[in-house]
């Protein structure tokens, strides 16, 4: 065992949904986990009206509380005389970056570490990410990552990582077991027990308990306050209530809807969920419709799923494109591939067709104009009323004379089976974050920690103790 003590600070994400930075210290070595943006549209100052400063994007994220100020992990030439940072070059730290899943609330801000410093993506991941990155929807910065596999642990220093595979809605999501000189870790990430393939959820749970957990650090992103005048503690249950909609269940839920409308058929989803984008074509399918994706979709179905049973739809903006010469490399390739349905062919033929619509494009459903039909979100963006943008779409369908229809499910674990979770890996602290009540997740076996950002914590054989120790 090592001499020097470990430390563990929390920078962000505690009370927020994502955002989630945790630093863990022994000696000259850390691991920082994960690297994410806060979500939280409407109060957000980049709305994708600002245009990003690619020559200040450290220096404009630090200055707006984006990221975290944590010395030696940022280029001295992007920190900028303004902020009293360490920069990389001029740190001893040996740091690395631990990403458990690439949502942006998780990893956008990942890119904006020093090129020298190791960023670790699972490979499922890091696919995804080479594939994103294709289609322009790479992070800001310039750099590469390295991989990391399931099940299959990787020192840093005196820590031994070992990431296990959880069930979450995008490809690769994992969370992080850490040995440490004065216990362990466990680093959930976001997770699921409803998901397409539940029993990843469940063998993920028992390898979690036989590696042995002193700290569980657990997301909470479900956990509500408590209705007025009850003040019961959380149970932990893993049985699915009957409200609870799986992921098994939507495909016959949107073959329902489908089935029923006469006319246009519009989906909307996070195209990084690779599973529901597999369910809309397999929908189209036994709808006996024309599926038709936008190009970017369209590129990770053929690379990241390997199929072809679509179609490619041309709105305006891909039209004039390609009219103009100016249609990208990857995207002329593939409509050199794949047949191609336009609004023309949509107008003549709406039922014959179910369409994706991203909200970025959702003005293309104007060439749609008076058809009707459904609208079927599925967990695209706008997430919820809490955007600015839900009001706008909901606004606009009324004027396509679109029937709105939510048919989703999420990602992350409902309350009793995140209290099911804490309560089956029964940690001696119990730290949750990622939530606005993260208090209601209860330590049933141990201590629950609260921390406080910024402050320094002290682990000792297996417990958290508060320090005062300035960095």
């Amino acid at each position: 065992m090592t001499d020097s003590p470990t430390y563990i600070r929390f920078w962000s994400g505690l009370t927020s949904i994502g955002g989630t930075v945790i630093s863990l210290e022994n000696g000259r070595h850390r691991l920082i986990f994960d690297f994410g943006l806060s979500y939280n549209p409407g109060e957000a100052y980049l709305d994708g009206q600002v245009k990003l400063r690619p020559t200040a994007l450290v220096q404009d994220h630090l200055h707006l509380n984006m990221i975290p100020p944590i010395d030696g992990i940022y280029g001295h030439q992007n920190i900028g005389p303004s902020l009293d940072l360490v920069a990389a070059e001029e740190s001893d730290r040996q740091s690395a970056v631990l990403i458990s899943h690439l949502h942006l609330d998780h990893m956008g801000a990942m890119g904006l570490t020093h090129s020298d410093i190791p960023v670790y993506l699972t490979e499922d991941s890091h696919r995804l990410y080479q594939a994103l990155e294709h289609i322009g929807e790479g992070v800001a910065g310039t750099r590469t990552y390295s991989t990391c596999a399931f099940d299959t642990p990787f020192t840093h220093g005196p820590f031994t990582i070992t990431p296990l595979a959880v069930d979450h809605d995008i490809p690769g999501a994992c969370s992080f077991h850490i040995r440490t000189p004065h216990g362990s870790l466990l680093y959930t990430g976001d997770f699921r027990l409803h998901g397409q393939h539940p029993e990843v959820a469940y063998e993920w749970l028992e390898k979690a308990k036989a590696l042995g957990i002193d700290i569980l650090i657990s997301e909470g992103t479900t956990l509500r306050p408590h209705e007025e005048g009850q003040n019961e503690p959380l149970l932990g249950d893993p049985a699915h209530p009957a409200t609870l909609i799986t992921e098994a269940a939507l495909p016959a839920k949107v073959q329902d809807i489908v089935g029923a409308t006469t006319t246009l058929a519009v989906f909307n989803l996070y195209h990084r969920n690779l599973v529901r984008l597999a369910t809309m074509l397999d929908v189209g399918q036994m709808s006996g419709r024309v599926v038709a994706l936008e190009p970017e979709t369209a590129y990770l179905a053929t690379k990241l799923l390997g199929r072809n049973d679509f179609s490619v739809y041309i709105g305006e903006n891909t039209h004039a494109e390609q009219l103009s010469g100016q249609t990208t490399p990857w995207k002329k390739a593939l409509l050199a591939e794949l047949p191609q349905v336009t609004a023309a062919m949509l107008r003549q033929n709406p039922s014959g067709y179910f369409v994706q619509n991203s909200y970025p494009n959702c003005l293309e459903l104007l060439d749609l104009l008076g058809i009707g039909g459904c609208y079927i979100h599925s967990n695209g963006m706008p997430l919820g009323s809490f955007d600015p943008a839900y009001p706008r779409l909901k606004k606009l369908l009324e004027r396509l004379k679109l029937d709105y229809h939510y048919v989703g499910t999420s990602g992350h674990a409902i309350m009793q089976h995140l209290q099911y979770v804490s309560d089956e890996l029964a940690p001696r602290v119990l730290v949750p974050l990622h939530s606005f009540n993260p208090h209601r997740l209860q330590a049933n076996h141990g201590q629950q920690l609260l921390p406080t950002l910024g402050v320094v914590y002290q682990m000792q054989a297996g417990l958290l103790q508060e320090i005062d120790r300035s960095h």
